[in-house]
């Protein structure tokens, strides 16, 4: 994974402007629906561990756009006919943003973005009853999810190089989430919605 971060990196733009380091925590909603258009889960959710790295670029004074790698645990617990479950998932993803900065004093500003992401399992276990189910073969968690949403962040900052941040996301993946029934077969989608701090390093 490292070599990885670090070879995606150095791919992106050299006139990108700044990093945008970010460590927070999901809250993850699990909507399944299974062939004939039924919610079968009671399912609530649960945290999980958030860490990402973007590259910022200024289009202009008041508007930006980033590239990025991140890494979320969408985590969740429930039942069936009373019978508990939970799910403890590990997912990698590439991601943008692009949106405005709203200037709210001489060192504070509101930057909001529309969001897009690509994410992939890298490890998942689902806890039945009293035994563990590896969710690497089931295709519902380990294809290639889409994702897109909206992230509000509070920036403040210290000096010409360094910003510190707050930040909301919230993001939904989609994977035939309308009409499931016509395709036979039972669906998940996740809805995370993170809070992370950050600092922001500029060039």
């Amino acid at each position: 994974m490292k070599k990885f971060l670090f070879f995606f990196l150095l791919s992106l733009p050299a006139y990108s402007q700044s990093y945008q380091f970010s460590v927070g925590s999901n809250l993850t909603s699990y909507l399944f629906v299974n062939s004939v258009s039924v919610n079968p889960a009671n399912m609530r959710s649960a945290s999980g561990m958030h860490l990402s790295i973007n590259r910022e670029k200024a289009i202009s004074n008041d508007f930006y756009y980033d590239l990025g790698i991140s890494f979320n645990q969408f985590n969740a617990v429930g039942d069936v006919q009373n019978i508990p479950m939970s799910y403890a998932t590990d997912f990698i993803g590439l991601g943008a943003g692009i949106g405005p900065r709203i200037k709210l004093g001489k060192t504070t500003s509101l930057v909001v973005k529309g969001r897009v992401s690509a994410v992939k399992m890298i490890q998942g276990n689902q806890m039945l009853l009293n035994r563990y189910i590896n969710l690497a073969e089931d295709e519902q968690f380990n294809s290639i999810r889409s994702m897109y949403g909206l992230s509000l962040e509070l920036r403040k900052q210290i000096n010409s190089q360094v910003s510190t941040f707050v930040s909301y996301q919230y993001l939904t993946s989609y994977k035939q989430f309308i009409e499931p029934n016509k395709t036979g077969t039972s669906t998940v989608n996740f809805v995370p919605s993170t809070f992370s701090i950050g600092l922001v390093l500029s060039n």
